[in-house]
């Protein structure tokens, strides 16, 4: 890093992160920028919430389809966005949770699914409901015909005729109601012409900064070597280094998702470290597991820095220290309890179940890896830790030469300066002697942010998906928070070996945000 940039003062350098960030993220946005993207679940939902409805209609609309006079503005032109690829062919719905609503001719109204009904055979009748309850049902011979009384409510549905079959789908969003919560004053004014690209990036955006400022926290406090130099090298490594970069200039709802909770995560650990505000990181954590469930595993950091703040455990010390800790997380609980309440809420009034935000009723629960195994599984764990950790571009002597698997690059392929974590401990010969107390703190810190990282992850690594239709493995985000903060600390100097691993994640990051979704020739199933 240049002399000149590292003896810039603190406000010049948070103005030169946020620049230079926004600036490399809006380049290779490009032209993406100038539309919404083509999945805008989030916005969708944040329409249904203003209308007062938990379900959503959308998936009902098809191509071509007539502007209605209630529609909201730029909702058709949405719909065509969506069904149609980047070459203008006509393609389905994507990643939207639905069930059926059957009311049987005995009067009972039953809702569920049929995981088997693409199976022959006595499976197909399988009926599961949202309840858990089995039942065999023949569609052809057990639904009632005529006026669906039991179907009253659900919109879109005639229940008066008198020759339809009460059978009808309930559409939902999979996702947790965070981003479409965040989002609602700007849908509430734009409606369907949002632009979350543009959202998301500002996302991006904030959690680079997020990130410095928490690096700048950390050396204040002795936490970390680093000087102002190799601290904006640490920023430039999340920021075009990681899967962040591909991830943030695209919108669409998975990497929304994706953006906002990293940038809430890093949030939480500037607000956590040293239990320094705990109702904050509470209720910021509340939010962030509102926007990616994942980071509910985060939870266990702040107690950890509260409870083991220099690695030893405060109730043995015989000091008065323990109670002022136990005060501290009762005002950590409590934001983030009522948050999860609220979670489990509206995952009740949607599924009936308060721990389901809807993944399991993707295309009506007829994904074979979920019905199969359910959401969390040990058949996971092997695909997904290659996929997550080892995964490598695929190399050939005809063009286009390179070529990567659309379940993404591993870690250490996308962000090879992380094996400088398995390196030597070198500081810097010039750096002052550490006193007995910050080596404890530091040790503790990084223990801490190690635990956290695993916990974040490993429930990740057993999941019924491995981010598919991705650069790199982008669940990555969840847990590259503590990850980093750890480097930080375990890693004291930027060797010239560690820039230059640094500077070769940003050249890979770069290709991943220019060719993703834009050069079809670099990806194969």
């Amino acid at each position: 890093m240049p002399l000149f940039l590292a003896g810039l003062s603190l406000r010049a350098r948070i103005w030169l992160v946020v620049s230079v960030v926004a600036a490399g993220y809006a380049a290779t946005s490009g032209a993406l920028l100038l539309h919404p993207s083509p999945h805008f679940h989030f916005v969708d939902m944040a329409e249904s919430f203003l209308h007062g409805r938990l379900d959503s209609d959308t998936p009902r609309r098809h191509l071509g389809q007539a502007q209605k006079p209630e529609d909201p503005k730029g909702l058709q032109e949405a719909v065509e966005r969506a069904l149609r690829d980047g070459k203008g062919n006509a393609v389905g719905w994507n990643d939207w949770a639905s069930f059926r609503v059957l009311q049987l001719k005995g009067g009972e109204t039953v809702r569920g699914v049929f995981p088997w009904k693409d199976q022959a055979g006595p499976r197909a009748k399988e009926f599961y409901t949202l309840d858990g309850r089995l039942m065999l049902i023949d569609v052809d011979k057990d639904i009632r015909h005529g006026q669906c009384t039991g179907l009253a409510g659900i919109s879109g549905v005639d229940t008066k005729s008198a020759f339809r079959k009460c059978d009808d789908v309930v559409y939902q969003i999979s996702f947790p109601p965070g981003p479409a919560l965040f989002m609602l004053p700007f849908v509430a004014v734009f409606h369907y012409h949002f632009n979350d690209v543009i959202y998301t990036l500002l996302f991006a955006v904030a959690a680079a900064l997020l990130f410095f400022l928490w690096l700048e926290r950390l050396a204040a406090s002795q936490l970390i070597d680093h000087g102002p130099g190799d601290r904006l090298w640490l920023t430039a490594l999340y920021a075009f280094g990681t899967v962040a970069w591909f991830c943030s200039i695209r919108g669409e709802v998975w990497f929304t998702a994706q953006i906002m909770g990293v940038a809430l995560h890093f949030a939480y650990l500037l607000t956590a470290t040293g239990a320094r505000r705990p109702w904050v990181a509470g209720l910021i954590l509340g939010l962030a597991v509102a926007t990616r469930t994942p980071l509910l595993y985060a939870a266990l950091f702040l107690p950890m820095q509260a409870l083991w703040p220099n690695g030893r455990w405060l109730g043995g010390q015989g000091n008065s220290a323990l109670p002022a800790a136990i005060k501290k997380l009762f005002s950590y609980g409590i934001p983030l309890v009522l948050v999860g309440l609220a979670l489990a809420w509206f995952n009740w009034a949607r599924w009936g179940n308060p721990t389901e935000f809807g993944h399991f009723y993707l295309l009506e629960g007829t994904r074979a890896p979920t019905r199969d195994h359910g959401l969390f599984a040990f058949a996971f764990l092997n695909h997904n830790l290659g996929t997550g950790l080892l995964n490598m571009p695929s190399l050939s002597s005809e063009a286009p030469f390179l070529q990567i698997s659309r379940h993404g690059l591993g870690l250490l392929a996308c962000t090879p300066a992380l094996v400088a974590l398995f390196g030597p401990r070198r500081r810097d010969e010039h750096a002052p002697e550490l006193s007995v107390d910050v080596q404890a703190n530091r040790a503790s810190l990084a223990k801490h942010l190690l635990i956290s990282a695993a916990c974040v992850a490993l429930p990740g690594f057993f999941y019924q998906n491995d981010g598919w239709q991705q650069f790199g493995y982008r669940f990555a985000l969840d847990f590259l928070p503590p990850l980093l903060g750890a480097f930080a600390i375990l890693v004291p100097r930027l060797n010239r070996t560690t820039r230059v691993l640094i500077v070769l994640a940003i050249v890979v990051n770069l290709f991943g945000a220019i060719s993703f979704g834009r050069m079809e020739q670099f990806y194969y199933d």
